[in-house]
C-alpha cells in the first residue's frame, strides 16, 4: 500500500472518544472517534449507522464534562464515508 498524501490544513488527533450522533432524522447512535481536529473530527460507524453524504448532523462527546455537566452538542456536515466510518466538518456559524 502506498503512502496517503494528507493535504489536510489542521493536525489530526488519533484518539478513541464515545460521541453521540444524532442523524438528520432525529436517529441516535452512539459511537466512537477514530480522529478529532480542529475543524472536524472521522467517527468509526456501521454501514447501518451511517449519515448521507453531504448531510447536516449532530455529535456531541457523551462523556461528562469536568463540572460534571452535558458536553455542548455541536453541529456537522458530512464529507466523506469509507469502509469504516464517516468524516465530518465542523459547521461552526455555516450553514
Amino acid at each position: 500500500m502506498g503512502k496517503i498524501d494528507n493535504k489536510r490544513s489542521h493536525f489530526r488527533h488519533a484518539i478513541e472518544v464515545p460521541i453521540l450522533l444524532i442523524d438528520e432524522n432525529g436517529v441516535e447512535h452512539e459511537v466512537f472517534t477514530g480522529n478529532v481536529s480542529d475543524c472536524g473530527l472521522y467517527l468509526t460507524v456501521t454501514v447501518e449507522q451511517r449519515p448521507a453524504l453531504g448531510s447536516v448532523v449532530q455529535v456531541q462527546v457523551m462523556t461528562p464534562m469536568g463540572d460534571g455537566s452535558a458536553a455542548p452538542i455541536n453541529r456537522a456536515k458530512v464529507m466523506r464515508y469509507d469502509s469504516f466510518g464517516v468524516g465530518l466538518r465542523f459547521l461552526f456559524d455555516e450553514e
